[in-house]
């Protein structure tokens, strides 16, 4: 593939995936694409909200290689290291990626000590290890009344 354009893409979550994925579709192959992930699978998180209820998490990972080699973009595991801007690189675990446009969708994190006791009384719901601690809680309750037809959603 001939290309005039190199971008680099750090993280492959929605936001990643979603910008690297429209490149390509814009920009066809004028374009050399390279996704950076520390990991080799998407999490397909509003689905987590299942997983209290006994969905496996498992089940939501989406393998990236599939995605990625259907529409000619390159994948590179690892961390990222460092991003030199005059230089136009990025350092993944020792690998130098070079990029003409770089774009950085490398997510957010939660932060529960920020809000007093929150990390101390709330269960959050972040992460799937948390969902499932939410869901075992749940069950400690017992088990769910079925609700009637006629009974609203909401309180």
């Amino acid at each position: 593939m001939t290309s005039n354009v190199r971008a680099v893409v750090l993280g492959a979550g929605f936001a990643g995936l979603e910008t690297a994925f429209t490149l390509r579709a814009r920009l066809g192959d004028r374009i050399q694409l390279t996704v950076v992930s520390d990991r080799d699978t998407f999490l397909f998180k509003p689905n987590t909200i299942y997983i209290p209820f006994g969905t496996d998490p498992s089940s939501l990972l989406i393998p990236l290689d599939r995605p990625m080699s259907k529409r000619d973009i390159e994948l590179v595991s690892g961390s990222v290291r460092g991003v030199d801007p005059d230089a136009r690189t990025v350092d993944v675990d020792g690998r130098t990626v070079g990029y003409d446009y770089l774009a950085v969708a490398t997510g957010s994190g939660m932060r529960p000590e920020e809000v007093p006791g929150l990390a101390e009384w709330a269960e959050t719901i972040w992460t799937p290890v948390e969902m499932a601690a939410l869901g075992r809680r749940l069950d400690e309750l017992g088990p769910l009344a079925p609700r009637t037809s006629s009974e609203p959603c909401s309180s």
